[in-house]
């Protein structure tokens, strides 16, 4: 693991009780930090759940990774151990949270106090990420079908079936996993949720170049430097020039 080994990073959540902080440190395979001075780049920082100013505190820290509480047996100790090893950034969502926080904007503020995201590429990965989020969100881990809908009584409808399913403890706590690391030159941004998947070459561009929704794999395509989609479609890695 670079840096150090696996020991070397910590569990910490000062807004969680030490049992529940004990319970999530177990699970993701890490001892809890100790009350001693370390450093930032060693510590998984872990929030309560739906604890927005805490997720967005801890993005603009230096920690190695961030993930937010969730149910036993559903946070993403696979991801973390791999994310820790090859030095990159993982930010381990609700669904809940992910779509109710402004999470690309959130994420890509992060990354620009990190000294990871250039400004001048900022624009471009927010619009991309924020796509990429829907995506996941909507037609991942909440199956939802279909897409959002100019028709404002469509809408008002689409955005009532979006609440009753938010509603759904297995779905609204199913994860949405961010990560970002700098290789070649290029920003590496990976969306990843717990859905059905899909086959990406089954998606075609929008007849109305205008239409405001289904174009999100267009937008993406066009916006970044690269888009891989993998997983049997449940995970999207996009590519910025840095």
């Amino acid at each position: 693991m670079k840096g150090g080994g696996k020991m070397d990073f910590q569990v910490a959540g000062e807004t969680l009780d030490k049992a529940e902080r004990t319970r999530i440190a177990a699970e993701l395979g890490l001892p809890v930090a100790d009350a001693g001075p370390h450093g930032e780049g060693t510590i998984v920082r872990v929030i309560a759940e739906g604890a927005a100013p805490d997720l967005i505190a801890a993005l603009r820290s230096g920690c190695a990774a961030i993930v937010e509480q969730g149910p036993p047996g559903t946070l993403p100790s696979a991801k973390l151990s791999a994310a820790l090893a090859d030095g990159h950034l993982l930010v381990s969502l609700t669904t809940r949270l992910a779509w109710t926080l402004d999470t690309a904007a959130q994420f890509c503020e992060g990354l620009l106090v990190r000294g990871l995201l250039p400004a001048a590429v900022r624009h471009d990965a927010e619009l991309s990420l924020h796509e990429a989020i829907i995506n996941a969100v909507l037609h991942g881990n909440l199956a939802m079908g279909g897409s959002l809908v100019d028709d404002p009584s469509q809408f008002d409808a689409f955005c009532q079936r979006l609440t009753a399913t938010l509603a759904d403890p297995d779905k609204a706590t199913r994860r949405i996993d961010l990560s970002a690391w700098v290789a070649d030159g290029k920003l590496h941004i990976r969306v990843a949720d717990q859905g059905g998947g899909y086959d990406p070459d089954s998606i075609r561009p929008p007849v109305n170049v205008e239409a405001k929704s289904g174009r999100g794999l267009e937008i993406m395509r066009v916006m970044s430097a690269g888009l891989t989609v993998t997983d049997g479609g449940r995970t999207a890695t996009l590519a910025f020039m840095v």
